[in-house]
């Protein structure tokens, strides 16, 4: 079962790849984009802060232009599976002209990453990736790539009639919100606040949960 699923969400992950510029529109008209702005604006960094962060299956883009707005010192590092979208977000970043400030490659979030070298990051986002693999494997991969007392914001699809439907589209599954935080405190991550959105946001995407890892695990 988990093997058909898992073909089915590569293939609906490669259409949406041939339709980026059309997703990214239907993503802004729902209101996504400004569902990001909101989360990336609770962040517990100074807007001049040089932060360096990790977007981990960063799609189209949407949370990294947010940080790349937002803080205009921030380094973002961007990766996701599918070559098209990270092609995608490379043209927007050159429009944009925040180029200088970013590193883009195609890379599965469960690989090595050896990509990324020995670089560490204040912050790492996910957003309805965690749904795609084992949540707890993925996460202690992702943690080595934390500074010490690094930040990890995490926004989840929510457990519930609509979250479920969207997981049902694009072939993912959903987890329940103590499922999800009990995911990163296993991992040595302490929960520091829900951020949640109000009721007439996206119904999918409500909510982003931030943590703080306590150590890097080995």
């Amino acid at each position: 079962m988990l093997n058909k699923i898992t073909m089915k969400s590569k293939k609906i992950y490669s259409f949406i790849g041939l339709i980026a510029p059309l997703y990214d529109l239907c993503l802004y008209f729902f209101g996504y984009e400004k569902s990001v702005d909101y989360f990336i604006s609770q962040l517990p960094f100074a807007k001049e802060s040089s932060i360096r962060v990790l977007d981990a299956g960063c799609g189209t883009g949407l949370y990294s232009l947010a940080l790349l707005r937002q803080y205009k010192n921030a380094r973002v590092t961007a990766f996701d599976l599918s070559d098209k979208l990270v092609e995608h977000l490379r043209k927007k970043v050159l429009k944009d002209k925040y180029n200088h400030r970013v590193n883009l490659f195609t890379a599965d979030i469960q690989s090595a990453l050896k990509e990324i070298g020995g670089e560490k990051f204040d912050l790492i986002i996910t957003a309805g990736v965690l749904e795609y693999v084992p949540q707890e494997k993925t996460l202690k991969n992702l943690s080595h790539f934390l500074i010490h007392g690094g930040y990890f914001l995490n926004s989840p699809v929510r457990d519930t009639l609509l979250g479920k439907l969207v997981c049902k589209l694009y072939a993912c599954k959903t987890y329940s919100r103590t499922q999800n935080i009990q995911s990163f405190e296993h991992n040595n991550f302490t929960l520091q606040k829900i951020i949640k959105l109000p009721w007439y946001a996206p119904a999918s995407f409500k909510e982003a949960h931030l943590f703080k890892i306590k150590k890097r695990l080995i």
